[in-house]
């Protein structure tokens, strides 16, 4: 779901740029609450993917892969919890997608990504709200921050009173850098 969102980042005219999710830089988190308050937070730190930005919005996308194996949370019996077949199923399901269809830029340091997520088996519509684009020129770098919120209910992962609500809310955030040489049309494992 992926930090995916960065397609935007790029403040010139220049044409279309690929660029590669940063995995040292980059943080794939969600957060449950129950009653409203936070109830466990986690994130993924295997994950790959890619994005190109371009400012007319025709060529960019979004495209990401995560292990869902990789998830970690501060308690290690969360982490067997939440690779059960109780929360992520993780043996049947091992890979979570985000793909975007299109990118709108609503201002220079922001944009809306409409994607679809695979997760549990199962997909559905994704909107993925980009906030905090920059991109340097210099450095070859951009830096984003992406937010969404999808229900377990929708990808038929267990809720309730002693589950954790329905609403998960997910954060991107991180860097993407811009793809070299023989890497440029290099796509996605996904």
């Amino acid at each position: 779901m992926v930090g995916l969102l960065l397609a935007a980042c790029a403040l010139s005219s220049r044409a279309a740029e690929l660029y590669h999710l940063d995995p040292l830089k980059t943080r794939v988190e969600f957060d449950v609450e129950r009653f409203g308050i936070q109830w466990v937070s986690a994130h993924f730190p295997r994950f790959a993917g890619d994005f190109v930005f371009d400012r007319t919005g025709r060529e960019s996308r979004i495209d990401v892969r995560v292990e869902v194996a990789s998830v970690e949370c501060r308690d290690p019996r969360w982490n067997q919890r939440l690779r059960s077949r109780e929360w992520l199923d993780v043996p049947r399901y091992p890979t979570m997608t985000y793909r975007s269809s299109d990118v709108h830029f609503d201002a220079a340091d922001h944009a809306t990504a409409n994607g679809f997520l695979t997760l549990h088996g199962i997909t559905r519509p994704v909107i993925l709200h980009v906030s905090e684009l920059g991109c340097a020129s210099d450095t070859a770098a951009c830096q984003f921050v992406a937010h969404a919120s999808i229900r377990r209910s929708e990808y038929d992962l267990p809720h309730g009173i002693w589950l954790g609500g329905d609403q998960v809310d997910i954060v991107l955030s991180g860097a993407g850098r811009r793809a070299t040489g023989g890497d440029r049309d290099r796509q996605p494992e996904t």
